[in-house]
C-alpha cells in the first residue's frame, strides 16, 4: 500500500466541480537573501521539542505515549525531529505555506508517521462543505488528493488569502528585483576593476613575438605582488602610457535600502541573520517570530490531530524551548534563583538552565524561601495579630 493511499479511502473520487479553491507552488525563492532569512528562522524553529500533554484540574501531565516517542524522535522514517521541523519551516517561510501528511495505520487507530511534502502545485478547495487538499508530489511527480483534516498547514503572514499564506516572491516583486539588479551593478564594477589600465608604447619597431615577450616581461616585473614598492624603471625603448579610469563606488545606500526592506517584511534583522545579535536583540527576534510560529504549530497540531473530546479533556501538543540558550550567565542566574526561590522549578531543572548534570531523584524537589506570605496574613506574621484586631 502506497504512502498515501490509507488516506484516499477518504477521498478516492475525482473533486473536479468545487466551490472554492487556492493553489501555489513549494519550490525555494529565486532571492538568496530570502532563502537566508528562511534559512536562520527554520533552524530557530527546529530546535522546539514537540511535548504531548494533558491539562486537568491537577495540573499538567506531560506524557510518553506512542505519539509523543514520535514526535520527539523520529516523525517520519526519512526525518528526525530537528530535521523534520526544519523542512516544515523552511518550506511555510520561503513560499508562505508548508505541509506535512498525517499517515494513520490500516484501521486509523494509530499516526504511523508524519510526513512533510514539497509540492510543485498544489489546491485547497471545498466540495460539499468539505475541505481537500490536491498536490503534485515533487518526490514521484504523482497527484494525490487527501482530507485536509489530514494535513499539518503551516502558513507564513496568512493576511490575503482565505485558505493560504502569503508568497513573498510576489510580496516583494519590487525590492528583490531591484536587489537582483544592484548586485548585477557590484559584479560590473569589480570586472571592470580588471579591465586594461594602460599601456606599453614602443618607440621602435617590433615584431609581435618580441613585443608579447616585452609585455611578459614587464607584468612580471612591475605588476605583481612581489613589487611592494610600486615603483617601475623605464629605458629609451617604450613608455608606459596608464589609462585613467573614474572607479565606480559600490551602491550601498541602495543595497541597504531593499535588504532592510526584505528583513522588515519577514521581521528580521541582519544582525539575526549573520549571528552577530546581543542578548536583547536575541530575545526581540524569539519573541516576535519564533514565538508566534511554536503558537501556530501548537494549534494547528492539536487541532489536526486531537478529536473535539480529546481536545475538551485537555488533550494538546505544544512546541516548547529553552529560551534561555543564549542568554548570558548573568541572567540566567538571575532567572534560575527568582523561579527556584519561588518553587517553580527544581534542582535538577535549575541545572539544566546552567547546562550542569541533573543531580538524579535527589534533585527533584522544589525549594521555597519563607520570606514570602499571604498578603492577607502580613499583619499576624509580622506582630502576631489580625488585621483586624484592635489596639490593646
Amino acid at each position: 500500500m502506497g504512502i498515501f493511499q490509507k488516506l484516499f479511502k477518504h477521498s478516492a473520487k475525482a473533486f473536479l466541480n468545487f466551490s472554492h479553491s487556492e493553489s501555489g507552488n513549494n519550490y525555494n525563492s529565486r532571492s538568496e537573501i530570502i532563502n537566508s532569512i528562511a534559512d536562520r528562522i527554520a533552524t530557530q524553529v527546529s530546535k522546539l521539542q514537540p511535548q504531548v500533554i494533558r491539562n486537568s484540574a491537577n495540573g499538567t501531565v506531560i506524557k510518553n505515549d506512542s505519539l509523543a516517542r514520535l514526535l520527539s524522535t523520529r516523525p517520519c522514517k526519512e526525518l528526525n525531529t530537528t530535521d523534520w521541523l526544519y523542512k516544515i519551516a523552511y518550506q511555510s517561510v520561503i513560499s508562505g505555506d508548508g505541509f506535512a501528511i498525517i499517515c494513520y495505520n490500516d484501521n486509523f487507530s494509530e499516526i504511523e508517521a508524519i510526513r512533510p511534502i514539497i509540492c510543485t502545485n498544489y489546491r485547497i478547495f471545498e466540495d460539499e462543505g468539505i475541505l481537500f487538499f490536491r498536490f503534485i508530489w515533487s518526490y514521484d511527480s504523482k497527484e494525490y488528493t487527501v482530507p485536509y483534516d489530514c494535513v499539518i498547514h503551516l502558513k507564513d503572514r496568512p493576511g490575503k488569502k482565505r485558505f493560504l499564506g502569503s508568497d513573498p516572491d510576489d510580496d516583494l516583486a519590487t525590492s528583490v528585483e531591484m536587489l537582483d539588479t544592484t548586485y548585477d551593478g557590484i559584479k560590473n564594477i569589480v570586472k571592470n576593476s580588471a579591465h586594461l589600465r594602460g599601456y606599453l608604447k614602443f618607440n621602435n619597431f617590433i615584431d609581435e613575438e618580441d613585443l608579447k615577450n616585452k609585455i611578459k616581461e614587464w607584468k612580471e616585473a612591475y605588476m605583481t605582488a612581489e613589487n611592494e614598492g610600486g615603483i617601475a624603471g623605464l629605458g629609451s625603448e617604450f613608455e608606459f602610457k596608464e589609462l585613467n579610469q573614474t572607479p565606480k563606488s559600490i551602491p550601498t545606500t541602495q543595497l541597504s535600502f531593499f535588504k532592510t526592506n526584505i528583513y522588515d517584511y519577514f521581521g528580521v534583522s541582519e544582525k539575526i541573520i549573520r549571528g552577530e545579535y546581543s542578548e536583547t536583540e536575541w530575545n526581540n527576534f524569539y519573541e516576535s517570530k519564533i514565538e508566534p510560529i511554536a503558537m501556530k504549530l501548537s494549534l494547528e497540531f492539536t487541532y489536526k490531530i486531537f478529536s473535539e473530546r480529546e481536545r475538551g479533556f485537555g488533550n494538546k501538543i505544544v512546541f516548547v524551548a529553552n529560551k534561555l540558550q543564549y542568554a548570558t550567565t548573568q541572567t540566567k542566574m538571575t532567572v534560575m534563583q527568582a523561579l527556584f526561590d519561588r518553587g517553580f522549578i527544581t534542582i535538577n531543572q535549575g541545572l539544566e538552565m546552567m547546562d550542569m548534570p541533573s543531580l538524579g531523584e535527589e534533585g527533584d524537589i522544589r525549594m521555597v524561601s519563607l520570606n514570602y506570605v499571604k498578603t492577607d496574613d502580613q499583619s499576624l506574621y509580622q506582630t502576631g495579630k489580625e488585621n483586624n484586631d484592635a489596639p490593646d
